[in-house]
């Protein structure tokens, strides 16, 4: 029997239509309009992002300055008390040893660009693998007496001294101290032992394990542009700390030829220091130190007004003004970012105005320029300077070392 095949006609498919052009541009615009959002948002969250890393950072380099500085006016004089020989390095006025050199940019003026200042500061190492290098190991019975013209030390003490000074100085020439009680100069050095001149003279008396310091005068100082000894290795303006020469009648300065000083925080622009003291003003007390802050103002109370600034330090002292009656030190610092605003979709816009006013640091009005040669002095530089954050840090530190 066969088998019957019926065979059906294909279905006719009705109602199939597509996109209309009004749709697909509809929707052309809808997906461009969804993706153009989420740029946005993405390059307002990049924007935010970079925007709070600049100030965190520039937060950072002013706070990282300051402490560095306060740290070091903390201990400013620290083992000048009994120490023979002279001034340490380049920290002496008008001869005369000093622990703190003040150096106001314009004495007698106010400021056109930043101050620095120069100061005795100890130095040792804090490793306890190596403690021994910086101690005294004098023979038995295990002490040294009076008069001293040699520090006996560990075997190749001096390698690891002379290792350990910033800016390769020579040990020979330098400063240094015993317990920060009694020093002189080293004449000699030998592998395990310093020579001294003059020789530190009876009764002291110094047992084994006595830290021996180094001493050295260092000078905190802003480089701004124009950089001529590229200190700042391009990045001027910036914070540099080291050895500097002592300039013609002057204080230390870093941007004078042969200086050790080396760049420790890029974005720094401006350092203002302020100071007050025991015994400078002569209405008070005679210019006796009486332990109290001078009234400078004649307030009767401890304020602003009681701290110097435009002093000359380096004319011959009037009205009892020395260093050595400096008690406390008001630093102020700022720090701007590194570079300008500069991301997505900004390369063709104006840039957004970060510095709402041109701010005065103590007696240092940045709208008078804020370096030395001045950069605000026309209105394309002072919106040039408005394009950069800052942040501006201020700190009062009490001297603890320098009354020697």
């Amino acid at each position: 029997m066969g088998v019957c095949m019926i065979q059906f006609p294909n279905p006719i498919i009705v109602n199939q239509r597509g996109f209309t052009l009004t749709e697909i541009m509809v929707a052309t615009m809808m997906t461009t309009a969804i993706i153009a959002a989420g740029l946005g948002a993405l390059t307002v969250t990049q924007k935010t992002a970079r925007i709070t890393n600049q100030v965190v950072n520039t937060q950072a380099t002013a706070r990282t300055g300051l402490d560095m500085i306060t740290a070091d006016l903390k201990l400013a004089g620290f083992g000048m008390q009994g120490l023979l020989g002279g001034p340490v390095g380049n920290c002496m006025v008008n001869g005369t040893p000093a622990a703190l050199i003040p150096n106001d940019n314009t004495p007698g003026g106010a400021d056109s660009g930043p101050d620095s200042i120069s100061m005795v500061v100890p130095m040792t190492n804090s490793i306890a693998a190596v403690g021994p290098v910086w101690q005294l190991f004098p023979p038995a019975p295990g002490t040294l007496s009076g008069p001293i013209a040699t520090l006996p030390l560990v075997n190749n003490a001096t390698t690891g001294m002379a290792t350990a000074i910033p800016g390769g100085t020579a040990l020979a020439g330098m400063s240094v101290t015993i317990g920060g009680v009694a020093g002189s100069r080293i004449a000699g050095v030998a592998p395990a032992s310093l020579t001294l001149n003059p020789a530190i003279p009876a009764p002291t008396t110094f047992g084994t394990g006595t830290q021996v310091y180094l001493l050295q005068c260092i000078t905190y100082q802003v480089i701004p542009p124009p950089d001529a000894l590229n200190l700042c290795q391009g990045n001027a303006p910036c914070l540099v700390r080291g050895v500097a020469p002592a300039g013609v009648g002057g204080p230390p300065n870093c941007n004078n030829p042969g200086n050790a000083c080396v760049p420790i925080m890029d974005g720094v622009e401006d350092l203002q220091l302020a100071y007050a003291c025991d015994g400078c003003n002569v209405n008070v007390g005679s210019g006796m130190p009486d332990g109290a802050i001078d009234d400078m103002n004649g307030s009767n109370s401890f304020d602003q007004g009681d701290f110097l600034t435009n002093i000359n330090w380096f004319l011959p002292p009037s009205n009892a003004m020395t260093t050595n009656k400096l008690r406390m030190v008001q630093v102020n610092i700022v720090a701007r970012q590194t570079r300008t605003d500069q991301g997505t979709g900004e390369g063709m816009s104006t840039l957004v105005q970060n510095t709402n006013t041109i701010p005065t640091i103590s007696d240092h009005n940045h709208a008078n320029g804020v370096f030395t040669l001045g950069d605000n002095s026309t209105p394309a530089q002072q919106q040039a300077y408005l394009q950069f954050r800052r942040r501006i840090l201020t700190r009062t530190v009490e001297l603890r070392n320098q009354r020697y």
